[in-house]
């Protein structure tokens, strides 16, 4: 038996066309940016997070923490600020799905979600102070 092939033209691959495509990149880095605004004027953890991001880089910049020390740093807090924005981007589709209602699995799906931004924290906290607590008591001990 014999297996025939049918040999197509060569094209290059279109995307499939789609309403809520963006048309650029600059379009699309429109809508991130948007939703980290609304992200942060409606979300008190999402600003607290960004707040101490940028207290934790000020003091790593005044201990002079080695460049590896910052990827450490700037990684946790990237992980932690993108987990709190998806976290809200949940929240918002879990109470578009239950429609104003309450509903014991959306309420699950929401605790779920804080429950994984909170096991990040305490990992955030703990990864920071392993790369800033010998910094501190270096600078305290040198007084």
């Amino acid at each position: 038996m014999q297996i025939q092939t049918i040999e197509r033209p060569m094209s290059s691959p279109t995307p499939p066309e789609h309403p809520f495509k963006s048309r650029s990149f600059w379009h699309s880095m429109g809508h991130a940016l948007s939703g980290l605004k609304s992200t942060f004027c409606t979300e008190r953890n999402f600003r607290t997070h960004l707040l101490l991001a940028v207290l934790i880089s000020l003091l790593a910049a005044y201990l002079q923490v080695s460049p590896i020390e910052w990827g450490i740093l700037i990684l946790c807090m990237t992980v932690m600020i993108a987990l709190e924005t998806l976290n809200t981007a949940l929240e918002y589709l879990v109470d578009l799905w239950a429609d104003g209602a309450f509903r014991e699995r959306a309420k699950l799906v929401k605790d779920i979600a804080a429950g994984a931004c909170l096991v990040t924290a305490f990992g955030v906290g703990l990864s920071g102070a392993c790369v800033l607590l010998p910094h501190i008591l270096r600078h305290l001990l040198q007084k």
